[in-house]
């Protein structure tokens, strides 16, 4: 029969086996911090366009020409499905599958500049993605310009009062732009754009409202003839 281990030697195995224990939990506790860290920095497939609610109806002028219409309807249906991201552009026809896959801000001069965001527009981006996509044409890039104050410069100064959709309205300072979806029914002017403060695309019903105060004609409507 053999003899029990002595008192000291079973509380010896005990810690033994507790040790051993207590390394595996330390190696799985660090992968599991390793793989939390190293996560962003693997490719991810793009995410398909996020189901949104329907956007309120746009009630465009029957006379209105459809690059006009396009140019509109492109923009406004991005509303709510494309986030900001600065510096982001696309001249991609159709949804852009880079959309919400995290990227990393490489456009210099925003507090987001070398972080990892899900990449999306900035205003002046939603203004060229949706030119491009009204004219089926990637080269429309070069007519409706790049950046806010080059689309300016693209324009023909309207007023205020005749403005009409599918113009283009910017801040006194040239900081931001949008484009003119039309009147609402409290007088105000509707537009639409990428803005940073409210997190990605959105319809404005009170553009003078938030800041908007020029409105500028692109020359792209002459270039791909509509007015």
């Amino acid at each position: 029969m053999r003899r029990p281990y002595p008192p000291r030697r079973r509380k010896r195995r005990r810690r033994r086996a507790f040790g051993g224990w207590s390394r595996i939990l330390r190696l799985l506790g660090m992968a599991l911090l390793l793989s939390g860290l190293l996560l962003p920095f693997f490719p991810r497939k793009a995410s398909p366009p996020t189901p949104v609610s329907p956007a309120p109806s746009l009630f465009l002028p029957e006379d209105l020409s459809p690059l006009r219409r396009a140019m509109v309807e492109n923009a406004a249906a991005l509303a709510g499905r494309v986030g900001y991201f600065w510096g982001g552009k696309s001249v991609r026809l159709g949804w852009d599958p880079r959309w919400g896959v995290p990227a990393v801000v490489t456009a210099g001069g925003s507090d987001t500049t070398g972080t990892l965001v899900p990449f999306g527009l900035d205003c002046s981006g939603l203004v060229t993605w949706a030119a491009v996509n009204a004219a089926g044409d990637a080269g429309a890039l070069s007519a409706i310009g790049n950046g806010a104050r080059d689309q300016y410069s693209r324009c023909t100064p309207v007023a205020w009062e005749e403005a009409q959709p599918g113009d283009l309205a910017f801040f006194p300072d040239l900081s931001h732009v949008g484009i003119v979806l039309g009147p609402t029914e409290a007088g105000t002017l509707e537009i639409v754009h990428c803005s940073k403060t409210l997190g990605g695309v959105v319809r404005s019903p009170d553009g003078a409202g938030i800041g908007f105060a020029l409105i500028g004609r692109p020359a792209f409507y002459q270039i791909y003839g509509a007015a």
